[in-house]
């Protein structure tokens, strides 16, 4: 490989990445006032209040854009399969890491097919439509617009109500419309730097690790905060 291909491998896209970062910035702010919430210092509703109902959705729909985005990027010149399955692995990984521990933590709503898990399903789903973004915007259209309609699609679900159910359907069609938005270069909009944005770069950069970290701390800290007080 020359040296023009490894630095191109490297090359990343800062809207791309701060889009994710956003998206990160929402998950935290969410999941720490669910935390405050579970421990009885705030109340939220999120069946019943709009906010909280809309929420996490638009984080779901930011993080999977994210996903289709970032696959086209990696494989629009061919599948680069080298890549793709340890990132996938990690995924699983991951994955199989929240649902053990949600199971264990919190056994009336552990999480048994979660945002990484539906993520890492429609990644290896994604991979015949990279190439095809018109075919993949298309489709994409025609899953998200009846679920914005109200429409359900069937996909197993369990007894209780999970604290984190992302179904295939419809979130693999934003993923879809993430391939497709990619190939009008959309991702490459170039706008100056700006204060902070270097913080943006990096939660960008290592939304995985953030996402897998950031909750057992918060709820750890919210946890002790909550210990001392009730002593």
């Amino acid at each position: 490989m020359n040296t023009i291909e490894k630095k191109s491998e490297n090359v990343r896209y800062r809207l791309v990445d701060h889009w994710r970062a956003v998206a990160i910035i929402l998950m935290i702010f969410f999941h720490f006032c669910f935390d405050l919430d579970v421990f009885g210092h705030i109340d939220i509703d999120v069946q019943e209040d709009l906010f909280w109902w809309f929420l996490p959705r638009l984080i779901v729909f930011m993080f999977m854009m994210a996903v289709g985005i970032s696959l086209r990027l990696v494989h629009k010149n061919g599948l680069r399969l080298r890549k793709f399955w340890p990132r996938f692995v990690q995924l699983i990984f991951f994955a199989m890491t929240i649902t053990i521990t949600t199971y264990f933590m919190f056994p009336k709503s552990w999480v048994y097919f979660g945002t990484l898990h539906c993520i890492a399903v429609c990644s290896a789903l994604a991979l015949p439509f990279i190439q095809r973004p018109k075919l993949s915007g298309a489709l994409g259209l025609l899953i998200t617009i009846p679920a914005l309609f109200g429409f359900n699609y069937p996909f197993p679900k369990m007894a209780h109500i999970s604290m984190d159910y992302i179904p295939v359907l419809p979130w693999f069609g934003y993923v879809l419309l993430g391939i497709f938005i990619e190939s009008k270069n959309w991702d490459k909009i170039s706008y100056p730097r700006f204060k902070g944005d270097r913080i943006l770069d990096f939660m960008g950069a290592h939304g995985l690790f953030i996402y897998v970290i950031h909750q057992p701390i918060m709820y750890g800290l919210i946890y002790g905060f909550y210990l001392l007080h009730r002593g």
